[in-house]
């Protein structure tokens, strides 16, 4: 089999609890449920588990998300922790499920040391949950550096997800001139390696992304058969191994599209049923695959914004459209004030903090068990340090 077919669902909610209760409050507009959180587990990550689709896919969870789920949808949380063992019996070993960097935070946007903190606690969060070290990481939005990407080297993630248009060249490994690549024009069916300042390297996925939009945007109306033949027919008529991906919010399937959770376990039983591909994830096509090609990102893109990261710093035009006149004129002030405010208050706990830790940003670093909850017993290994 040279055909190999990579789902990936990228499943997160923001943190909806008050801050002064811990708990989500009524939601008028999640009616007849309590609130969103009930709302979308109810048509979506409950249906996906019991579809069984997070075995045979890729996906990641936030971990506002999981943290949710732990505490009011424990047998969801299992079965999507469990779902994750099973992949490794499915895919040589490699385990379907990634991290994310902690707290969805615009990484390009973070200086270096809050880059660092983001991802050691998504590496510890996921850790900690899947019983095992993450081999991936999603960034938020996609977003991306190159000081990101070595941030997750680091802490020795192995490889990301990008969508198309953030590359914008690429060679043989370590031969010959840079090759251009032009919007639409990325080759998305093999992996790529970056080059780091430290000298360390990471892979990159590229997903398709008019495959993808397809999905995201009206691809699931015409049922699991129809998506599967929509994949297959991706695969160009070349010698070798070819990886055709996809990746969308995980909650197209079942909450933005109902009763997309039973077309995507359709389309992925047909799939295996005919042959017309093979399922795979991506640390297990990484594994058999290593990249035969370099690539150089665009920095300071995501997938999401048409202006790379300015919807989250300018008023760069991005809008929903919900109201006409609107402008986006705050945003450009109030980056400015949080970059202002971090600036001031880090002077102040690393003054502070010496009085208690020997490295106070060490110990922001590894503190995610006591601000998750995780127990007492984690919490007392922290401090004991």
């Amino acid at each position: 089999m040279s055909r190999f077919l990579c789902i990936h669902g990228h499943f997160y909610q923001p943190p909806r609890e008050n801050p002064w209760t811990g708990r989500v409050e009524r939601e008028a507009s999640a009616a007849p449920f309590h609130d969103w959180n009930e709302r979308i587990t109810a048509e979506c990550y409950g249906p996906n588990a019991a579809a069984g689709n997070y075995a045979r896919m890729s996906f990641n969870f936030g971990p506002t998300l999981l943290s949710w789920l732990e505490r009011e949808a424990a047998e969801i949380y299992g079965a999507v922790v469990a779902a994750d063992r099973d992949s490794r019996a499915r895919f040589s070993g490699h385990g379907s499920a990634i991290a994310q960097a902690h707290s969805h935070m615009i990484l390009p946007l973070a200086n270096a040391r809050d880059k660092r903190t983001q991802v050691k606690w998504g590496v510890a969060d996921f850790t900690r949950r899947f019983g095992r070290g993450p081999k991936g990481m999603w960034l938020p939005e996609t977003a991306v550096d190159l000081e990101t990407l070595g941030a997750l080297a680091d802490e020795n993630i192995r490889f990301t997800i990008l969508a198309p248009h953030q590359v914008r060249a690429r060679r043989e490994i370590g031969v010959g001139a840079w090759q251009e690549i032009r919007p639409g024009e990325a080759d998305t069916r093999q992996p790529y390696e970056v080059s780091l300042a430290s000298g360390a390297r990471i892979a990159v996925f590229f997903y398709d992304g008019p495959a993808s939009n397809a999905i995201a945007f009206g691809g699931l109306a015409r049922g699991g058969e129809s998506l599967a033949r929509l994949l297959a027919g991706l695969f160009p008529e070349v010698p070798g191994p070819q990886l055709v991906h996809t990746a969308t919010d995980g909650e197209t399937y079942g909450h933005h599209f109902r009763g997309g959770e039973r077309v995507l376990a359709e389309a992925l039983s047909v799939v295996e049923a005919q042959g017309l591909a093979s399922l795979t994830n991506y640390g297990e096509y990484l594994a058999s695959h290593p990249p035969k090609y370099e690539a150089r990102i665009v920095e300071n893109t995501s997938w999401s914004c048409a202006h790379g990261i300015g919807r989250w710093r300018e008023d760069c035009g991005c809008a929903t459209g919900e109201h006409p006149g609107w402008s986006q004129g705050w945003r450009a002030p109030l980056r400015e004030a949080l970059d202002w405010l971090r600036d001031e208050l880090a002077a102040r706990f690393e003054s502070a903090g010496r009085e208690f830790f020997r490295e106070p940003w060490n110990a922001r670093d590894e503190s995610l068990p006591v601000l998750s909850g995780a127990g007492a017993e984690e919490a007392d290994a922290f401090f004991r340090v």
